[in-house]
């Protein structure tokens, strides 16, 4: 660990870090991420960078109070900028309080990097096999974030949801350290005791203690991961709608999976921030730490034929309120087509979804909205209306069997988002970020492969 150094003080040996002018404001975030790439070829196997010291760049939001009497006698704040001096001059002389302008929405981080179709996971049996095939390659560590947590005395799904269950058995008797969270703040007491259960029957496999790390505390976030080594050198990424340690594996689900090593860093980074707030999550907080520096520095330090490093697609992640932005452009941005497949429509469908869609349909043949399920007031009649007004503009399509638990955005033929965001019933907010994640990926024909795979599962 190190202290802070004047630059004036700065060895021989030191180097500055520069942020480039015209990008957003700094984050605590964003400057660890800026350290950490500095870093990441200096460092040597075994070590990775924990931290940077929160207390030299946290940003927090706070009020001004001004008194127009001093500002009028030439008093003003303590290092007051030339533009607040100007405004706060202005109100005196006109009596009209300075213009407020929102702050800019920070933007999302994109990357190029290895992906294509068959890093799509599309349906129940599917996200079964590839959670049995990436649990069981794994030998260090294993994270799961499901929203919800079933008991184990729950019959629906329970042949399905055993294979999840003994799987992770198996990952504890090899000495895998398995950590598990929820997310939801719904029905906590109820949750925290079936996570408690789960800890019951793994821990019952062998002597646990210190790999078995389970969180009775919700995450409040709706996002769902699956991580895990690979066994080797590397890491995989697995995030959509599957709710692990939920899920009767009978709905369609979607996610995408992510394993070339700057991604991954990427969704490591996105779990660690989000269970960092549990303080009895520490371990695991150090764990995702350690493996997201461990892939940087292997990324840096390895040189593999320019063909192999060649990326076949961009990664943008998606914070909750990036969702609406971006569904928003691309209804307007849409050449071809617009689909979007949401497990609930509820309250906000109309501004959140419909009218969005109804924009592109005015413009393209082809603009589909799937669901399953309606929530909040929004009864059948609701929907019935709004599927004979767009009718013609707009195909708005049911699916009660099999159940939609899949949340994606497709367009085009190569832009995909894949999401934990029900795009007709919830909203993203601001001051939420982590409560929804999504991918969004552009790359050659991702988007008529995705269609192409959900087609085959509504047969």
């Amino acid at each position: 660990m190190t202290g802070p150094i004047p630059v004036t003080k700065l060895p021989a040996q030191g180097s500055i870090i520069r942020f480039p002018e015209g990008e957003p404001p700094e984050t605590h975030y964003s400057m660890m991420q800026r350290v950490n790439e500095f870093m990441v070829g200096m460092l040597r196997p075994g070590e990775w960078l924990r931290g940077v010291q929160e207390s030299s760049s946290f940003l927090e939001r706070k009020f001004l109070v001004l008194d127009l009497e001093e500002v009028g006698a030439g008093v003003f704040p303590q290092g007051a900028s030339d533009q607040l001096v100007d405004a706060l001059k202005a109100t005196i002389k006109t009596g009209v309080l300075p213009k407020t302008t929102a702050p800019t929405p920070e933007r999302p981080l994109t990357i190029e990097t290895r992906f294509d179709a068959a890093h799509l996971v599309v349906g129940a049996e599917q996200h079964l096999e590839r959670f049995e095939q990436i649990v069981g390659a794994a030998k260090s560590n294993i994270f799961v974030l499901s929203t919800f947590v079933a008991s184990q005395s729950d019959e629906k799904g329970r042949e399905r949801r055993e294979r999840i269950v003994r799987a992770l058995e198996d990952a504890c008797k090899r000495g895998v350290r398995c950590h598990l969270f929820f997310g939801t703040s719904l029905d906590r007491a109820k949750h925290a005791a079936a996570m408690q259960e789960l800890y019951l029957r793994l821990s019952a496999a062998r002597q646990t203690r210190g790999y078995l790390l389970v969180q009775r505390d919700p995450v409040e976030s709706h996002a769902k991961f699956l991580v895990a080594d690979n066994g080797h050198d590397g890491a995989v990424v697995l995030m959509g709608s599957c709710n692990w340690l939920h899920s009767p594996f009978s709905a369609v689900e979607v996610s995408a999976e992510l394993s070339d090593p700057k991604a991954v860093a990427e969704g490591l980074d996105r779990l660690r921030q989000i269970v960092s707030k549990l303080s009895s999550a520490s371990r695991s907080v150090e764990a995702l730490q350690f493996m997201a520096s461990e892939l940087r520095r292997q990324r840096n330090m390895l040189s593999p034929p320019e063909e192999a490093q060649a990326p076949t697609a961009t990664l943008t992640i998606l914070h909750a309120a990036d969702h609406e932005r971006l569904l928003r452009a691309a209804a307007h941005e849409a050449r071809q087509r617009f689909i979007c497949c949401t497990n609930k429509v509820g309250a906000n469908m109309v501004p959140a979804l419909f009218d969005p869609a109804e924009v592109a349909g005015r413009r393209l043949g082809d603009v589909r909205i799937y669901y399953s399920r309606r929530t909040g007031p929004v009864k059948r009649g609701h929907v019935t209306k709004h599927r004979e007004r767009l009718h013609g503009i707009v195909d708005l399509t049911g699916v009660p069997e099999p159940q939609l638990h899949a949340k994606f955005l497709a367009w085009d033929a190569d832009h995909v988002v894949v999401s934990s965001l029900n795009w007709g019933s919830q909203s993203g907010l601001e001051d939420n970020p982590l409560d929804e994640i999504g991918l969004y990926l552009e790359g050659p024909n991702l988007a008529t492969a995705l269609l192409e795979m959900f087609d085959a599962e509504l047969v």
